[in-house]
């Protein structure tokens, strides 16, 4: 069993053979996409690398567990998963602020977040935790609450709740990381690598309680990590560039008041 709470140099899949079985609580999994030129992203077969994943993370997982699966809309086509992990949800990360426009086909404003669970129920599901602001005008909305089925019936617990609302399988409100913002490590890691802290925050909440071990096996340069240490879950993290590591490193210390965060260049 790896150390916990670590961020460890070196191959995710060599890595998680040293993990022990049904030890893992959460997979945070933003791994590749098999979409660019980067060496780490060249996948012949996005399906089949993503069904073994799916295949090798299983058994990490304790009964109830979860697994959060990124990638694009083809990433698991073709390929059968049913044997290994239930898939619950596959939740659409809307982002209508991209800059790329295609010329020959619809631009891709999205990507896909496959929420996978070990078993028949989830381990746990915080719903209070990740409540979103309510968008629906109120006084429709309670209007709709005097039907019979909903005052009185079967609909009853979708009664409005002052604290929000289910986010739904639909994340529009959770905006891509840009060169501006405060917390982007490096220009590198940008969109390819880094993801915002409050897309990971949502799915950590959600799918884990203090003191349950994430894993997050192609960390970048450490979101997962950080976001685990603030809300009190322990974390094993793998990567293989040490240039990542070291910035992920860096991040953690910085929640202890320890080093400034300063941007690195990735390949230097």
């Amino acid at each position: 069993m790896h150390t916990k709470n670590t961020i460890h140099c070196g191959d995710a899949l060599d890595l998680l053979r040293k993990v022990e079985d049904e030890s893992i609580d959460l997979i945070v999994c933003d791994g590749p996409y098999g979409v660019t030129q980067n060496d780490w992203d060249r996948i012949p077969s996005i399906q089949e690398y993503n069904l073994d994943l799916i295949r090798r993370f299983a058994p990490k997982l304790k009964d109830g567990g979860a697994l959060y699966l990124f990638g694009k809309s083809d990433c698991l086509d073709f390929v059968d998963y049913r044997p290994f992990l239930k898939l619950r949800s596959r939740i659409v990360w809307y982002q209508p602020s991209r800059l790329a426009q295609g010329r020959l086909n619809y631009t891709n404003n999205y990507d896909v977040i496959n929420y996978f669970i070990k078993g028949k129920r989830p381990k746990c599901y915080n719903l209070d935790a990740i409540r979103v602001a309510q968008l629906v005008e109120l006084e429709h909305r309670l209007r709709c609450e005097n039907v019979p089925s909903v005052k009185n019936g079967q609909y009853g617990k979708t009664k409005f709740n002052e604290d929000g609302k289910n986010p739904g399988d639909v994340w529009g409100d959770i905006k891509q990381l840009t060169y501006k913002s405060k917390e982007l490590v490096s220009r590198e890691a940008l969109n390819t690598i880094q993801k915002p802290e409050k897309l990971i925050e949502r799915i950590v909440l959600a799918s884990s309680n203090p003191g349950d071990l994430v894993l997050d096996p192609f960390t970048g340069v450490g979101t997962c990590p950080v976001v685990c240490k603030r809300h009190g879950r322990a974390f094993l993290a793998f990567e293989m560039q040490p240039e990542f590591v070291a910035a992920a490193e860096a991040r953690i210390a910085s929640l202890d008041g320890g080093q400034k965060i300063l941007e690195f260049s990735y390949g230097t």
